[in-house]
């Protein structure tokens, strides 16, 4: 760089000029005092990092006294520096030119950080660069600042563009071109508005004011696209009117005649399509709407109709639990789930003759079971060789049970029984692990478990008291833990009950079923209560289905949004049939855009764009 500053050898001449004028003063007092002197404030400017004026100061002092070495060694030093932060300059000037501003601040800011601000022709250089940085950036944030104008006019936002096309020049004054930019995106702006109002009219049915915007557009931007198409569109709308008024008017009577053969969907159809071609549009939007109103009806009945379907299986599937009919009252609930797989107090009870049927199943073996008459016939031969007091024989053939059924009590009971008598050492050494057990599963909160097990001890060792003093305690703790309904209760119960069929009646549902719950909480066994809150959440759960569904609001947008689809594609079908492939697939495109996924349409513009070529290869 040629802003690189050398005073190396400058300071070197200068030593060499005037030494020999002072060599003979180099043995004075006053002189030796201030050449000390002299080497302290050096000192003092070096730390400061001036170090030009230190060398300054150690120069004075080489006049007096040439030979001190000291003196030397610390001008040498601080020349060092000097020559460190030179180049340093130039390294940073250097990434300037190569546009690494960031590297380049970093050298800068070094420098200054290293330097003095009274070393004047550094500090100069050093605001050349930090100036020149500024502009480089400011120049990279007016180019972004355009860039991003430029997309907003691409993407018609051409408000947004213009003002960040009169901000940018705060950045880069110097820069041309935006008043240009602004007056090419002003202009653009004027076509698109003029276009939006020449396809409002259009949308609207009013042609010929359609036409004079369109016509308008061409005398600003005679090239434009879209224009000719339109104005394509609107000539066949004006000519074919009484043909595309006749089958708009079919669309509406076919929906009249399906609304009043309730076929609900097919008429919506048909409505939606007149409402497309804008032929009494206000009547046919009424007609979707009573239609609507039909369909939630219809669906409020079914649900309420479901609803209590379900509750007369709950009803049918406790009453069946109560009588200890478990598989009949599973079999009930289980229709009911399938109705309304939510229903908390169908999945209650369907928990409860689960375990009754498990707890059955360990007692003894079900009638149904294919090894019914195996089992009671091994049952039989055991008790005849226990009775005759032949043990071992008794041994294996309840051995044989437990292979088939490793749970069954009666089983497990006998055959304890039975090796008593053959090898009262090892019954002593199961009733001893099956103790164990039985405190393991204490521990583990598994009372009835526990309870199974030291049943089976004192079965075979009645006299047993480990196994009966905590079969006792266990006892005692679940009559504590057991809770008894009391009439106190029970009546509160029966007044929540009330409170919630009150609740109920005026639709307040939610606090229906936090009263129900409540009483069915004070009262396990209270069944109304336990009915009417299953009605009650499966209704709520109805509700709050249909309003996260779809809110009147939202039927009310899609509908828009459908008859809009129809609309372009219906137009897209009769310019098609017409011969107007080009009309037909801006419809069409218009249709995709609103549904990406509509094959159909997709299949149609692919037809419609062979046709253009075909046509076109024809005619030339």
């Amino acid at each position: 760089m040629k802003k690189r500053t050398s005073l190396t050898l400058g300071v070197c001449i200068f030593l060499a000029a005037n030494i020999p004028f002072l060599a003979a003063f180099a043995k004075d007092k006053d002189i030796l005092r201030l050449t000390a002197q002299y080497i302290e404030q050096g000192k003092v400017l070096y730390a400061e990092k001036d170090y030009y004026r230190a060398v300054e100061k150690w120069t004075e002092v080489l006049k007096a006294d040439p030979w001190n070495e000291e003196v030397k060694l610390l001008i040498e030093d601080a020349l060092g520096e000097i020559e460190r932060l030179t180049e340093k300059l130039d390294e940073g000037f250097a990434q300037l030119e190569k546009g690494n501003i960031d590297e380049a601040f970093e050298t800068f800011v070094y420098v200054k950080n290293n330097s003095s601000p009274e070393t004047r022709d550094l500090y100069s250089l050093l605001a050349s660069g930090f100036h020149s940085i500024e502009q480089m950036r400011n120049r990279a944030i007016y180019e972004k600042i355009v860039r991003t104008g430029d997309e907003l006019t691409r993407t018609g936002n051409y408000d947004q563009a213009i003002r960040l096309f009169v901000f940018a020049p705060k950045f880069d004054p110097a820069a041309g071109q935006l008043p240009r930019k602004i007056e090419e995106v002003k202009k653009r702006k004027e076509i698109s508005e003029l276009k939006q109002r020449a396809i409002d009219l259009f949308e609207r049915g009013d042609y010929m004011a359609s036409r004079k915007a369109w016509n308008e557009v061409l005398e600003i931007a005679p090239y434009d696209k879209d224009a000719p198409i339109y104005l394509s569109k609107i000539n066949f709308k004006i000519q074919e009117s009484d043909r595309l008024r006749a089958l708009a008017q079919s669309y509406f009577d076919n929906g009249v005649n399906l609304f009043k053969k309730k076929q609900w969907n097919e008429a919506i159809d048909q409505f939606e399509n007149a409402v497309a071609m804008n032929y009494r549009a206000d009547e046919a939007r009424g007609y979707i709407e009573k239609i609507r109103e039909e369909i939630a009806l219809q669906q409020e009945r079914e649900s309420e109709r479901m609803t209590e379907q379900v509750v007369q299986y709950l009803r049918e599937g406790i009453k069946y639990y109560n009588l200890n009919q478990y598989k009949k009252s599973l079999a009930a609930l289980n229709e009911g789930l399938k109705l309304d797989p939510e229903n908390t107090q169908i999945k209650e009870y369907i928990i409860r003759d689960i375990i009754a049927l498990k707890r059955e199943e360990e007692k003894s073996v079900p009638v149904t079971s294919p090894f019914y008459k195996l089992i009671e016939d091994l049952k039989r031969l055991g008790k005849e060789s226990f009775t005759v007091g032949n043990y071992s024989e008794s041994v294996k053939y309840y051995e044989e049970i437990l292979l088939i059924f490793p749970f069954n009590e009666e089983a497990r009971i006998n055959l304890t029984k039975a090796l008593n008598k053959t090898d009262p050492g090892l019954v002593r050494e199961i009733l001893a692990n099956m103790y164990n057990e039985a405190n393991d599963l204490l521990r583990r909160k598994k009372q009835r478990e526990a309870l199974i097990k030291l049943k089976l001890i004192l079965e075979v060792e009645p006299e047993n008291v480990q196994a009966k003093n905590l079969l006792n305690r266990i006892e005692s703790e679940r009559k504590e833990e057991k809770r008894v309904v009391s009439a106190e209760d029970r009546k509160r119960a029966q007044s929540l009950y009330e409170e919630g069929v009150e609740m109920y009646r005026m639709e307040k549902l939610e606090d229906a079923v936090r009263v129900w719950r409540e009483a069915v909480g004070l009262n396990p066994e209270f069944v109304d209560a336990r009915v009417f809150l299953s009605r009650a959440e499966s209704k709520l759960r109805t509700l709050k289905s249909v309003e996260s569904g779809s809110s009147g609001k939202q039927t009310a947008i899609d509908d828009e949004l459908r008859i809009k689809l129809k609309k372009h594609y219906l137009d897209g079908i009769n310019y098609y049939m017409s011969g107007m492939y080009r009309e037909a697939i801006s419809e069409w495109e218009e249709v995709i855009k609103i549904d990406p996924e509509f094959e159909s349409v997709q299949m149609n513009i692919e037809r419609a764009r062979k046709r253009l070529g075909y046509d076109a290869n024809q005619n030339s």
